[in-house]
């Protein structure tokens, strides 16, 4: 989500500029006359496509009095491969940021045998797509072997912090290349990420020029079990001094960035605290209860009273006034109303701007403010956290995403009567991983035929688990809250005969204490048993659901992690028919576990008891870690096709 109060800095940074007026020459112009063939890397032999050359170049340059405007240079050559290469590249966009010009385009196809299929810049349409404008250009005669050459330049308006993505999961480049011109007296701080290699800036004919580069860089595939795009280069870049106006002081910091983030959200005057105040007290929130308790009441009473719409834009979805009184509220909104309240309830609390595991994380280096979207609140004397933002979390429990990443806290501070914030970086910690549990109970008998059974389970979900299912029971309507609760219980042998569904501490309110939410039923289930002669073959696995099982044809590229470290718990009670037995009990055990000392970071390990004609299996799945390092990923994968192999246990059933 951005937040609105950004939206005029870079205009204000405009606007204090000294305009500079000079000639570029382009001496990084790589468009030949005369285009040849390229040859593709024997690694990328197999590839649909693959990018020969993508070069990129972003120049400052001041016109007019206190203009300074970005002209963004895209250069890229494609090689095509097959008809998937052809498909991917048959139409290209161009995306268009609002207030951006196409200042130049030129674009052709080079066949196999030679001959040149020139696009000319007329054949560009405009299209909309969910209310984003893109150009867009077909390439007509594309064909095995051709390769693709466009070069285009973008006009843009002033801007302090960028990043540009060079890897992707689509095709892999030869050759990257990136280059940041400015005048002189701007000076960029510009950062590589995983390889992307950057040169020191230097000043030519005034200008400060500062280049990147990265050779032979594959894609990276999706894979299971991981966050990919922390691991993509790319390059991030901010403005960091004027040396205009002061050559020693480090301008748009984190510092600068928390006492600018801390006015807006945590500063509110007597007026809006008295408003806020007024607000809350229906949800009579007593003095006497604890710092916990209070902000819990507090997040369950504004979530329930106010309608958050991250889109919203009308007039006054951040002002504390109208969103009081419209019951509406954007996420700048939301944040300054709980902020206010908390003020007024005199807790103490720190605005956080949380990293996000499934996005490029901040970096307290080069301080790019467009990183820091996500907003959510911590307590120090707690050492826990709130997401004003996430209607269907409640505390301590914030996105998971959020968790296990490094943020930015704005730690508050006074200076004599004056309150400001100073920005920390700190992490965010994971609630502890057996808070987290996908726990099942099952009781499992015959009937007098031995050709149905009837299941009586109960799905046991705490921490994460649980608050992905409890909006059901929240936000949904009865009948669609039945019809998931049947997809839910199904996962159990996999049956659609299910009655007798109950629901057990289903509020949101209660992941407080971490009640488990649990979702018990009966199940008649014939799918588990098969006739084999004079032998019933029971499907035993079948009643854990579905399991992932991981195969690895290609080495794996990035490191495991997992949405949150858990737990699965499951306890199986058995019930053989009397004059029956079983003598293949020993196929339940397994023990696939490693170890860190003494303590067991992963591993499935299941086994049984027995007492007469009643069979207790045991099953205990541990993911200790949020995170496993590549050289464990064997390890991780053992672990999880050990649940898998479970799932294939059969047991026969068998007259005595």
């Amino acid at each position: 989500m951005k937040h609105y109060f950004f939206w005029s800095l870079a205009l204000l940074v405009a606007n204090t500029l000294a305009a500079q007026t000079f000639n570029f020459d382009d001496s990084t112009d790589n468009w030949t006359q005369q285009p040849v063939l390229h040859k593709v890397q024997p690694e990328f032999e197999t590839a649909s496509a693959v990018g020969i050359l993508d070069e990129r170049k972003f120049e400052y340059v001041p016109e007019g009095k206190d203009d300074i405007f970005v002209y963004c240079t895209y250069h890229k050559i494609v090689k095509i491969k097959d008809d998937k290469g052809i498909e991917m590249f048959n139409k290209v966009y161009i995306y268009m940021a609002p207030g951006t010009l196409l200042n130049e385009f030129k674009g052709r196809a080079i066949l196999a045998n030679g001959t040149i299929i020139n696009i000319d810049q007329a054949q560009i349409k405009d299209i909309e797509d969910e209310g984003r404008a893109y150009k867009i250009f077909a390439v007509d005669g594309l064909e095995k072997g051709a390769e693709l050459e466009f070069e285009y330049t973008l006009k843009k308006q002033f801007y302090l912090f960028s990043s540009e993505l060079y890897q992707s999961q689509n095709v892999p480049y030869q050759q990257e290349r990136f280059m940041l011109i400015s005048p002189d007296y701007l000076k960029y701080s510009v950062k590589g990420f995983n390889g992307f290699a950057i040169s020191e800036d230097s000043v030519i004919n005034g200008k400060r020029v500062i280049a990147g580069a990265a050779d032979n860089v594959s894609i990276i595939e999706e894979e299971k079990y991981a966050y990919a795009d922390q691991y993509y280069k790319r390059v991030d870049y901010k403005l960091s001094y004027n040396l205009s106006k002061n050559e020693s002081v480090r301008i748009y910091t984190w510092k600068d960035f928390a006492k600018k983030a801390f006015a807006f959200y945590g500063t509110n005057t007597e007026k809006e605290i008295k408003a806020v105040a007024s607000f809350i007290k229906p949800a009579q929130i007593k003095d006497g209860t604890s710092d916990a308790e209070k902000i819990l009441a507090l997040e369950e009473f504004i979530k329930t009273n106010i309608n958050y719409d991250e889109n919203l834009i009308a007039e006054g979805g951040d002002e504390l006034a109208k969103v009081i009184k419209t019951k509406s509220a954007n996420a700048d909104g939301i944040v300054k109303l709980f902020t206010a309240a908390l003020d007024f309830l005199q807790i103490e609390y720190q605005v956080v701007f949380a990293g996000n595991r499934s996005s490029y994380p901040l970096d307290e280096a080069l301080e790019n403010w467009n990183r820091a979207n996500d907003i959510i609140l911590y307590f120090p004397k707690t050492q826990k956290f709130i997401s004003p933002t996430s209607a269907e979390l409640r505390y301590p429990y914030i996105p998971f995403d959020y968790a296990g990443t490094n943020a930015l806290f704005l730690k508050t501070t006074t200076i004599g009567t004056f309150k400001t914030a100073i920005a920390t970086f700190a992490p965010v910690a994971m609630e502890p991983f057996d808070q987290h549990a996908q726990n099942m109970e099952a009781e499992v008998n015959f009937n007098e035929t031995l050709d149905t059974l009837y299941i009586k389970a109960s799905q046991i979900l705490k921490g994460y688990p649980a608050s992905q299912y409890r909006p059901i029971y929240v936000f949904l309507p009865a009948d669609k809250q039945d019809e998931a609760t049947k997809q839910i219980v199904k996962a159990v042998g996999n049956s659609e005969e299910v009655t007798n569904i109950k629901i057990e501490n289903k509020e949101l309110t209660d992941a407080f204490t971490n009640k488990p939410l649990i979702i018990s039923a009966q199940i008649k289930n014939t799918e588990m048993l098969e006739n084999a002669g004079n032998k019933v073959l029971l499907k035993i696995g079948d009643i854990i659901g579905p399991q992932e099982q991981m195969y690895q044809e290609k080495p794996r590229q990035l490191p495991v992690e997992l949405p949150f470290p858990h737990v699965l718990d499951r306890k199986i009670t058995l019930h053989i028919p009397e004059g029956y037995t079983i003598k293949n009990l020993k196929d339940i055990n397994m023990n696939v576990s490693y170890k860190e000392g003494d303590t067991v970071t992963m591993g499935f390990e299941s086994s049984y008891t027995q007492n007469g004609n009643t069979v207790v299996i045991t099953i205990n799945e541990t993911y200790r870690n949020l995170r496993y390092p590549l050289s464990e990923f064997e390890h991780f994968k053992n672990v999880i096709n050990a649940s898998a192999d479970f799932n294939k246990v059969v047991l026969v059933v068998e007259r005595l």
